[in-house]
């Protein structure tokens, strides 16, 4: 919750709008959105045309394979940071390294939701295509039969 909202969040987060923290919760926005538009596609409450939703699949498809593109840039997260052989520091270290990969809210935690989110926000909008394709096709075979 931000301090906007009265729920104190985190002056970093305002100062930079790209750290895991604000970029977590956007990305936990996101899904939430994207669940409504699986099960508006998945009801047929929404159905779109594959030529109008080709650039928005494009688009999505274009983020996962950015997002995997990361993979060896990101890589550093992977490995501790060097803050000396003393036992303080390489226990800080540990932690440093647990909070970039493994922590909720965590920049590998936060890419990986932001590549599952895309995917299914893909498969959404096919879904829906697919629906708008078939109605189509429906309405095609109704006149032929009403022609014949």
């Amino acid at each position: 919750m931000l301090i906007a909202d009265g729920g104190g969040g985190s002056m970093s987060d305002i100062i930079n709008p790209f750290s895991s923290g604000a970029m977590g919760a956007a990305v936990q926005a996101a899904t939430a959105e994207t669940q409504k538009l699986i099960a508006a596609a998945k009801s047929g409450g929404f159905k779109i045309t594959p030529e109008g939703v080709k650039p928005i699949r494009d688009a999505l498809n274009d983020l996962v394979s950015d997002l995997d593109g990361l993979g060896y840039k990101t890589a550093a997260l992977d490995q501790a940071p060097q803050l000396g052989s003393h036992p303080y520091g390489q226990t800080v270290a540990t932690h440093d390294q647990k909070g970039a990969t493994e922590a909720e809210g965590s920049a590998r935690a936060v890419l990986n939701q932001l590549k599952t989110v895309a995917r299914q926000a893909d498969e959404a909008l096919a879904r829906a295509a697919g629906l708008y394709k078939e109605t189509e096709n429906e309405a095609f075979s109704s006149l032929q039969t009403k022609q014949a």
